[in-house]
């Protein structure tokens, strides 16, 4: 199971001032605040914008150490970034704080890897589902969650409750679908749940013990 990257993000803390905020982002900086186990209240600084939007380029999960002109850092991941209305410039960002020994509610991407019997033989892969809420400790989070599609034929489907996860709780129903190899258009085929259980454990552990997704 793949771990998620650690990237360090310089940060400059900063008085909580709404007069100063444009004169920060002036600066290409965007204002910031982290609050979470180990945080007293909320503490305010700003970071990069450049290195902020290089961190929101990458759709899988990413581990942040937010590194101070004091020496100090704090381990934490995004949580809420604010979008410009019109520029779509990240014009905010909330962290999160992270203890090795708190449990963390974070959405992890899914990503399909092989390729479907049912596709060769026409068949239409349908993804209802490409990014799953799930809590676990930050040790035992993967970057993104991967699910293995080279024994689906036409008309399996594979649901939440169909993949395995070790020491991950999803935030979702066990019914919900992940995804469907629909039949041929025109075609007719019956809806089943793909219940090999041998596949779908070997689809699990090769990089995540798959998970299904919240859109």
């Amino acid at each position: 199971m793949e771990k998620p990257n650690i990237i360090e993000l310089k940060s400059v803390e900063r008085n909580i001032d709404p007069k100063r905020l444009g004169n920060i982002r002036k600066e290409d900086l965007v204002p910031a605040v982290i609050y979470g186990p180990g945080v007293e209240g909320n503490l305010h600084f700003s970071v990069p914008r450049i290195a902020l939007e290089k961190i929101l380029s990458r759709k899988e999960l990413q581990f942040i150490k937010l590194t101070f002109d004091d020496g100090k850092s704090i381990d934490a991941i995004l949580k809420v970034t604010q979008f410009h209305p019109v520029t779509d410039v990240p014009v905010h960002v909330d962290f999160y704080a992270l203890n090795e020994k708190v449990p963390v509610t974070v959405t992890i991407p899914i990503r399909i890897i092989g390729t479907s019997p049912g596709v060769i033989e026409g068949g239409r892969l349908y993804q209802s589902l490409r990014k799953l809420a799930v809590s676990a400790l930050p040790g035992k989070l993967p970057a993104e969650l991967v699910v293995d599609i080279s024994k689906l034929q036409i008309g399996h489907n594979l649901k939440v409750r169909t993949l395995k996860l070790k020491d991950i709780t999803p935030l979702m129903s066990p019914e919900r679908t992940i995804l469907v190899i629909r039949p041929p258009r025109g075609g007719k085929a019956k809806i089943t749940e793909f219940d090999d259980e041998e596949g779908a454990e070997e689809g699990a552990e090769a990089t995540a013990e798959t998970e299904a997704a919240a859109e």
